[in-house]
């Protein structure tokens, strides 16, 4: 998903006027060609607009949320059905050991909140069998590409679709394509947390019974995978 050059450059006008492309990169810690060809392109990344307005000691969401395409955002926390897509498997295995166990659950013990397959194991609780096909629709992603997105990173549209079909925060769909952080988002602080310790433990465990299956296919098709190989 890509920001239009003339909304991009009235943006840039007014932030950081007369600025190059070559300064907003090193301010913003980005390779100077891929910002200078997004630039000239009008093809802009929502991920460059994050990283200039970090630079700039401006606010992520809020400068995004000055763009058309994202003018709807507000901070929030993640849904209450989108929670466990922001926990890695480990630590929604130890969340539930914990529970069971009676020991709170710690922010620490539930991991990075953007990690390996997040994009899937996120996508797999809102589709509820007719997600895939709407994207197809209406954005014109077909399988092969959304199947390659959900296990590297999803494209930030396909995101907001996905928030909208399942009822979830669209800045959501920010977090999840790793544009901001969740605190950036407007998280409560140890939202994570909050859920794992307080969701009814059946809940809890059937969560992790979807996860439990999803990551024992992938090792065994990985396993598969190499025996082939080898």
């Amino acid at each position: 998903m890509k920001l239009g050059r003339d909304e991009v450059q009235a943006w840039l006008d007014e932030v950081s006027p007369g600025t190059g492309s070559v300064r907003l990169a090193a301010v913003a810690d980005l390779p100077r060609l891929r910002v200078k060809q997004q630039l000239a392109r009008g093809n802009v990344a929502p991920a460059t607009i994050a990283a200039i307005s970090r630079a700039l000691d401006l606010d992520p969401l809020t400068q995004l949320a000055r763009f058309e395409a994202f003018s709807d955002l507000v901070p929030s926390s993640p849904a209450v059905g989108e929670m466990p897509g922001f926990i890695s498997s480990p630590g929604l295995f130890r969340a539930s050991a914990g529970r069971l166990e009676n020991q709170p659950v710690t922010e620490t013990q539930l991991g990075p909140e953007s990690y390996d397959m997040a994009a899937l194991y996120w996508f797999n609780l809102a589709n509820d069998g007719a997600l895939r096909a709407r994207i197809a629709d209406e954005l014109g992603v077909n399988q092969p590409t959304l199947w390659k997105m959900l296990r590297t990173r999803l494209r930030e549209d396909v995101a907001l679709a996905v928030c909208e079909h399942a009822g979830w925060p669209g800045v959501s769909a920010l977090v999840i394509s790793e544009v901001l952080t969740g605190k950036e988002a407007g998280w409560v602080e140890e939202c994570r947390a909050t859920w794992a310790n307080t969701v009814p433990v059946g809940q809890l465990l059937s969560c992790t019974e979807q996860r439990l299956q999803q990551v024992g296919k992938q090792e065994r098709d990985r396993e598969s995978f190499d025996r082939h190989l080898g």
